[in-house]
């Protein structure tokens, strides 16, 4: 099959009433599309050293290919997810499919035009996979040897079966780069093996709520509801087509997932232990409370629409995977080497299938790798569903991340962004007094540029390695990586700002300073920046020790409370001045440890720390090279320092 001028698989809408599939945000009536990626003759070899012919996969399209193929997104589904990821399925009564009747794809509030994973921009592809039960070759599939269906005669399959199934898929196409893959829960391990498997057809990586390898607990979630398969009477060792099918036993197997995909605060807001209303205490044991009301319509909804067989095979491949063990000889590290994409990983703090700790365990080995990655763990109290209900911030990360530049600014170490949105900087401040008048901010874009921001971007050198910790919207990130060819990363607690850095396309690591610098490698960088945090740091201390390990040299900037505005104001009104570098009510301050210029100086001696250069700012609009006065006349402080080395002493 070519791919040139290929569309969408989008059908022609049925005459009648208006219907939602006609909105303008919808891609419409869809209708799928099969191809066939092995024969009998040239069957499918699987990891695991089976083999499986004729494989047939079906996969639905929505927008255009472009004329150079490079706005292709592959979306990789979840365990119990198809193909069908967004509009209304057409032919939903002819292929058996009555649940698609009464809703859209399963991540329809995602994709569409105009949505996140905009359809008038990018070529969307999704491919139900192999060893399923809707649309592709799996154990209900008929054995061309038997004539009979495969049963547990069907090979065991795994997520790099997965994937070298959906690059069949996009070479018949005529696709050889994706401008990403985005998967979420078992399609993020899929996104993860696109990755590291084959780095050079993915421009952007993007994982929702996945792990590169499964909790302990995800395993015995998972053996408890296979076994509930196995026991079932109706399961008759998997040949139970053209009988009764073992419902009772995937019912509850699908309940017990379910559990695993909500938390423990989303069920007690949602359910609590309200009763239903012929609830009869003593009565018996049949379903008396909402939760159990609840788990058994998802048991019975999903027995109408999936195989029991595809859920051992499909769940075992998800014990399988272990990204670490299969790339890297057990380290994921150096699994992580591997990758050449943009990284998006996206983690959910309710999330107990596939905890925050496995996402940014992944972050932090690409982080170990020089890697640009940008983290966030988004706070929800939906669970691991959150990837499917968090719509609003979801679309958002995926918006942004997508619709940056192909290989973005020099942020990412390829190539400065353009000049029109970050003009050059202007000369640094000189050692003497500066006027702001005679020397305007060299980035003004949104009056952001503060008098330290410009005297950083001239400390850096082109092409250097910067670290930004306390980031904040990531806006002077962006002005060094604009201006100097930086590769940037910065570390942001506050999810609105790290949401911020998202859009300006910077790679941030949403997480605290004080305890999440431990992944960052010795000597990583060659400058990392801590601008107006370090006095509300608990451990100050510890936080500029771990710079200067991570980093060559540190850049620290900070309110100076032996200004003689300070103690004036202090003396006289006998109140926590306010105003200038001090803005906050002292019930609202986020400074919780006040120290000068001196202090500093006595710290960084003791710590065999070296002072390299310094400015202050002396007034408003004023800055000068640091002097020993400046414990009196500095509002503010930013000084260059480095572990004790070869470089001359500032005199100060």
């Amino acid at each position: 099959m070519s791919g040139a001028g290929h569309t969408s698989n989008l059908g022609q809408a049925p005459a009648g009433a208006w219907h939602p599939a006609n909105a303008p945000d919808c891609v419409g009536w869809t209708s799928a599309k099969t191809v066939r990626i092995a024969t009998a003759a040239r069957p499918f070899r699987t990891e695991l050293g089976g083999s499986v012919g004729p494989v047939d996969v079906e996969y639905e399209t929505y927008g255009e290919l472009s004329a150079a193929r490079d706005n292709v997104v592959l979306i990789a589904h979840a365990l119990s997810g198809d193909a069908h990821v967004a509009g209304w399925d057409m032919n939903a009564k002819q292929t058996g499919r009555l649940w698609r009747m009464k809703k859209p794809g399963w991540w329809d509030a995602v994709v569409g035009p105009g949505k996140a994973i905009d359809t008038r921009k990018y070529f969307v592809v999704c491919a139900n996979v192999l060893g399923g039960c809707c649309g592709a070759t799996g154990p209900s599939s008929p054995n061309p040897f038997t004539g009979k269906p495969y049963s547990l005669q069907f090979p065991m399959v795994t997520v790099g079966d997965w994937v070298k199934q959906q690059a069949a898929l996009l070479d018949e196409l005529g696709i050889e780069r994706l401008h990403a893959v985005v998967g979420g829960s078992l399609g993020g391990q899929q996104a993860i093996e696109w990755a590291m498997s084959r780095p050079d057809r993915v421009d952007r990586c993007i994982v929702l709520a996945a792990t590169p390898r499964l909790s302990t607990q995800g395993l015995a979630f998972n053996a408890i509801g296979r076994r509930s398969i196995i026991n079932d009477p109706d399961f008759n060792n998997g040949e139970y087509y053209g009988s009764a099918p073992p419902s009772s036993g995937l019912a509850a197997a699908r309940m017990l997932a379910h559990i695993t995909y909500l938390s423990e605060a989303g069920m007690r807001e949602k359910f609590g232990r309200r009763a239903k209303d012929d609830i009869c205490p003593g009565c018996g044991f049949g379903i008396e409370f909402e939760v159990e009301s609840y788990l058994d319509r998802q048991g019975r909804s999903f027995v109408e629409r999936f195989d029991a067989n595809s859920y051992l095979y499909i769940t075992r491949a998800m014990d399988y995977y272990d990204a670490a063990e299969k790339w890297g000889g057990g380290s994921l590290e150096e699994a992580a080497s591997r990758v050449s994409s943009r990284v998006m990983a996206v983690s959910f703090d309710s999330d107990w299938l596939y905890p925050p700790e496995g996402m940014k365990e992944f972050a932090q080995a690409l982080v170990r790798n020089g890697k640009p990655v940008t983290y966030i763990n988004v706070p929800s109290r939906y669970g691991h569903d959150a990837f499917l209900v968090e719509t609003e911030t979801v679309s958002r990360l995926l918006r942004d991340f997508l619709s940056a530049e192909n290989g973005g600014s020099s942020i990412w170490g390829v190539r400065p962004a353009r000049r029109e949105t970050a003009p050059a900087p202007q000369p640094p401040p000189s050692p003497a007094t500066v006027a702001r008048e005679d020397n305007p901010p060299a980035f003004t874009s949104n009056g952001f540029l503060r008098w330290q921001d410009k005297v950083i971007i001239d400390e850096i050198p082109e092409g250097a390695s910067v670290l930004d910790l306390g980031c904040g919207g990531g806006k002077l990130l962006s002005a060094i990586s604009a201006s100097k060819g930086a590769r940037g990363q910065g570390v942001e607690i506050d999810i609105r700002a790290a949401l911020d850095c998202v859009r300006r396309n910077a790679p941030v690591f949403h997480g605290d300073i004080e305890n999440g610098l431990a992944g960052f490698p010795d000597d990583s960088f060659d400058y990392v920046v801590l601008e107006e945090t370090l006095q509300t740091l608990r451990r100050p201390g510890e936080a500029l020790r771990q710079m200067l390990r991570i980093g060559r040299r540190g850049i620290v900037s900070f309110p100076n409370f032996a200004n003689y505005r300070v103690v004036h104001d202090l003396m006289t009104s006998g109140r926590m001045p306010v105003g200038g570098a001090l803005p906050y009510q002292w019930h609202e301050t986020p400074n919780i440890h006040l120290f000068t210029l001196n202090d500093f100086r006595d710290w960084a001696a003791r710590s065999n720390v070296r002072i390299v250069k310094g400015y202050a700012l002396v007034a408003e609009g004023v800055v000068r090279k640091l002097s020993p006065s400046d414990n009196m006349y500095a509002e503010e402080i930013l000084v260059v320092v480095e572990k004790t080395g070869s470089a001359p002493e500032y005199s100060i």
